[in-house]
């Protein structure tokens, strides 16, 4: 089996200096048909047993195309109070952020990217008047959102922001839903250091869709100065669009849960368990 795809980039694990925190961002795929794994099942995984089980070094986790059973099942853990559940829904499939104990959560909203909705449907149907392309209409009829929380790590005092969304395949769509997510991402930077995570549906190198490219490109130059901090963990067989990118803080290491890092009971593989495969950063307060 494969393994997991890791880049050490610097000191030793969280579990030795208190200024490192963990996040893994993943695509739990509830809206691709082809992936079997009960939503249920999901919450064995051992980085969620980790945040549901209030262990001292769970990272935050950022999740999208959330199924609404493993919604629930989330709200019912969440119940025992050892960590905080911020989630989004629309029909079908939705967005959470996890966070564990350790973190107080100073503020959390959840909200539809409904503007960079209705003017991407526009730029779409426009393009396609004027013969320049046929939009993805499932895409248009998608609402995207985003999870945002302002936390407090009290391991080392310091104040920070997380935001997580999940953008349209869509061209015209995802480079306007990145506008206003990164202007919420941009504006956040102003109070303290910022993690943005989540599918951005955006490669780091060329699609061969002209169309595709020049919106990647377009997405890409929202980024900065966030940084990418897994840009060292990468798998030939699945381009990279899942980010967890950050403002104020460094990168300690990489890794993408790759083969057998992953498996469920008939699921003896990462590949098998999500069309995506979970990214997992560790980051230091720079």
């Amino acid at each position: 089996m494969a393994a997991p795809a890791t880049s050490p980039l610097g000191a030793a694990g969280p579990e030795h200096a208190p200024d490192h925190l963990r996040v893994i961002t993943f695509n739990t795929a509830a809206g691709n048909p082809r992936i079997k794994t009960a939503q249920r099942a999901f919450l064995e995984l051992p980085f969620y047993r980790e945040v549901i089980e209030g262990r001292s070094e769970a990272p935050i986790l950022a999740l999208q195309e959330v199924g609404s059973q493993q919604a629930r099942a989330l709200k019912h853990a969440a119940a025992n109070g050892r960590f905080r559940l911020v989630h989004i829904q629309r029909p079908g499939q939705g967005n959470a952020l996890l966070i564990p104990q350790r973190f107080q959560v100073l503020s959390r909203r959840s909200r539809y990217l409904i503007a960079g909705q209705l003017r991407g449907i526009i730029g779409a149907l426009w393009r396609a008047a004027r013969g320049r392309g046929r939009p993805d209409h499932r895409q248009l009829a998608e609402l995207r959102m985003f999870n945002e929380a302002r936390l407090r790590d009290e391991r080392c005092g310091r104040v920070f922001t997380v935001l997580n969304t999940h953008l349209s395949a869509e061209a015209d769509l995802r480079v306007v839903q990145a506008r206003e997510f990164f202007g919420r991402a941009h504006a956040a930077r102003r109070h303290g250091p910022v993690i943005v995570t989540g599918d951005l549906n955006t490669r780091t190198v060329e699609h061969p869709d002209l169309l595709q490219a020049r919106a990647d490109a377009r997405v890409r130059a929202l980024f900065a100065p966030l940084k990418d901090m897994g840009a060292a963990a990468v798998d030939p067989r699945r381009p990279k669009i899942d980010y967890v990118l950050a403002d104020g803080f460094a990168p300690v290491s990489a890794r993408l849960y790759t083969g057998d890092a992953l498996q469920l009971p008939g699921l003896p593989t990462a590949e098998v368990i999500s069309d995506h495969y979970a990214e997992e950063d560790v980051l230091r307060f720079a």
